[in-house]
């Protein structure tokens, strides 16, 4: 699904997100990451937030991201992880991916002070 009468983000847009959420955010992981870009997305307008019922308990995710936005989102995690800013587990109990932490302080660094 596309977005709806927006222009799509760029790799470099949602780069710059996902540097911003590993300054404050250190340790993380890779679904904590496409819940902030889905976040910004919605605050933005461009993708609607649904939530079902299941039973007792509710399910909230966004349904409207764009097939385009998700694969940019999975180029900048994996040049992220090529370059060694980020690297697998963020702890001795999350030691694999999905989890994360940053591995190069200084690279992330100069990553955010990128135009």
């Amino acid at each position: 699904m596309q977005h709806h009468n927006e222009i799509d983000l760029s790799k470099e847009d949602i780069l710059k997100m996902i540097v911003r959420h590993l300054s404050v955010f250190p340790l993380t992981s890779l679904g904590a990451i496409r819940e902030v870009i889905g976040s910004s997305l919605k605050q933005r307008g461009m993708i609607t937030g649904v939530t079902e019922h299941i039973g007792r308990s509710e399910a909230a995710y966004n349904r409207n991201i764009s097939e385009e936005d998700i694969r940019l989102i999975n180029d900048c995690i994996y040049d992220l992880l090529d370059s060694r800013i980020i690297m697998p587990g963020n702890n001795g109990d999350h030691l694999d991916l999905p989890w994360i932490h940053v591995s190069d302080q200084a690279k992330l660094k100069h990553m955010s002070i990128l135009p």
